[in-house]
């Protein structure tokens, strides 16, 4: 439903191209400026112009009273100060301080543009969001919260006609539900298909399994203020106790990354592919163990049930490999994620993290960095890590930015863990063959025309 200024291709390079903008130039290292498309138009039939750019960007609007979209925003875009306005359609966007991912966070999960004009026609939150306005390949028709979402094609886009007339989106919970819906053709395509369902989709020559790995790292936030999880040694045994290759060759048929580190290879210049990989070690874990003073004491992991593809099957598997160095770890089902990070917590928990840019500031920043996830629900707070962030929004040199990052990467991993890194994630999709779409890397469904063909139905 919505554009972005400038976007990433569905390559694993992720580079940038033009969207709403034609094009853009540096003006300096705070400071960006970009021309926008003219003739675009809003699903309302109004024009696009850089008075949508303006309030989109600004602190002020940054998707409002919804925390969620809003920590998610300020995560990627709390660098920018404000967006000057030159005509009609062009602006620069400023920095606070010298920023050179500045084009990438405008291209991030976040910045989507809406409509100035039709936000404040609508009058309120909730009747913006029962039906918001933006500039992309398909508009909203209908929503019925955790039950659908109806779209249709947006035949003025700018980028050409849409290759769907329409999509309708249905919430189906349980994966053999949306399996057996596929199979029988009652819808095309379904997300968040797992491994040990591909043979299914398989057998129907009409049909395929598509996806594979996405930016996005799987892991166990740790509340590291209690006496036991607290201690480096413990957090460390959680990690060197688990055989990821063993869970993924098990669980993915070994078609996920398994990371050297809290980073991902799309990062370029700041992926620090040298550094050490996820080490396995059960000798070192009970050393850790013994070193720390663990006498066995009962570590609670709360999850849901399968939230996330193979969530209770690893969780199952991870409970005896801690079991075999050692570490009692009591599996605790919870409903919903307020029932997970509820007080106290003393405890682990599942958690997934997409890299909204590709470089460390649009991931492992948006969970531990000084307004993180992690920092904000009061479970992990290391000082010498939020300054080194701090120092990276700055610095623009490829090589000195390697090096912060290299010794951000050590209190990750080492020194003091937040988290025990488990993989890579992966969206796997079962699909019609005849539906001309390729996945990208990331998680969100790239239906439009820069990616699915013209199709009939």
């Amino acid at each position: 439903m919505f554009d972005t200024l400038l976007a990433f291709d569905q390559t694993s390079a992720m580079t940038l191209r033009p969207a709403l903008a034609e094009r853009w130039e540096r003006v300096n290292a705070k400071s960006v400026r970009l021309f926008l498309r003219k003739g675009v138009k809003f699903h309302d039939d109004g024009e696009f112009t850089a008075e949508d750019v303006a309030f989109t960007l600004s602190p002020e609007h940054l998707l409002g009273p919804d925390m969620a979209g809003k920590v998610t925003a300020m995560e990627t875009l709390d660098t920018i100060e404000k967006v000057e306005i030159i005509d009609s359609h062009t602006v620069i966007v400023h920095a606070k301080g010298d920023d050179a991912l500045l084009e990438k966070r405008l291209a991030s999960w976040g910045s989507e543009i809406v409509s100035k004009r039709a936000f404040g026609a609508a009058g309120s939150w909730d009747a913006w969001t029962a039906a918001p306005v933006g500039t992309g390949p398909y508009r909203i028709v209908s929503q019925s919260l955790d039950v659908e979402v109806v779209l249709a094609a947006h035949d003025d886009y700018w980028g050409g006609l849409p290759p769907l007339e329409g999509i309708h989106f249905r919430i189906i919970p349980e994966l053999a539900s949306r399996v057996n819906a596929l199979i029988a053709g009652e819808v095309d395509f379904i997300t968040d298909l797992s491994p040990d369902m591909f043979s299914e989709i398989e057998k129907h020559p009409e049909l395929e399994v598509s996806g594979g790995p996405v930016q996005n790292i799987r892991a166990l936030n740790i509340d590291t203020t209690g006496p036991i999880l607290g201690k480096v040694g413990v957090r460390r045994a959680l990690s060197l106790a688990i055989d990821r290759e063993a869970i993924v060759q098990a669980l993915w048929q070994d078609k996920l990354l398994i990371p050297n580190g809290y980073q991902l290879p799309s990062f370029g210049d700041a992926y620090i592919e040298d550094f050490p990989g996820l080490a396995y070690d059960p000798d070192l874990a009970r050393q850790l163990l013994r070193e720390s003073g663990y006498n066995g004491e009962t570590i609670t992991y709360r999850l849901l049930n399968n939230y996330y593809p193979n969530q209770v099957a690893g969780a199952q598997v991870m409970v005896e490999m801690w079991r075999a160095v050692g570490i009692n770890v009591e599996l605790q089902m919870m409903e919903n994620f307020a029932q997970i990070g509820s007080k106290p917590i003393n405890a682990i928990f599942d958690s997934s993290n997409t890299a909204t840019f590709p470089d460390p500031l649009g991931h492992a920043w948006r969970v531990f960095g000084s307004s993180g996830g992690n920092v904000k629900e009061g479970i992990w707070s290391n000082e010498e890590y939020f300054g080194l962030g701090e120092k990276l929004k700055e610095t623009a040199d490829p090589q000195a930015r390697r090096s912060i990052i290299r010794r951000m990467l050590e209190i990750v991993d080492r020194e003091d863990p937040p988290c025990v890194i488990l993989h890579g994630s992966g969206q796997f999709y079962g699909k019609r063959k005849d539906i001309a779409w390729v996945p990208g890397q990331t998680l969100d469904l790239n239906f439009g025309p820069f990616n699915a063909a013209h199709t009939q139905n």
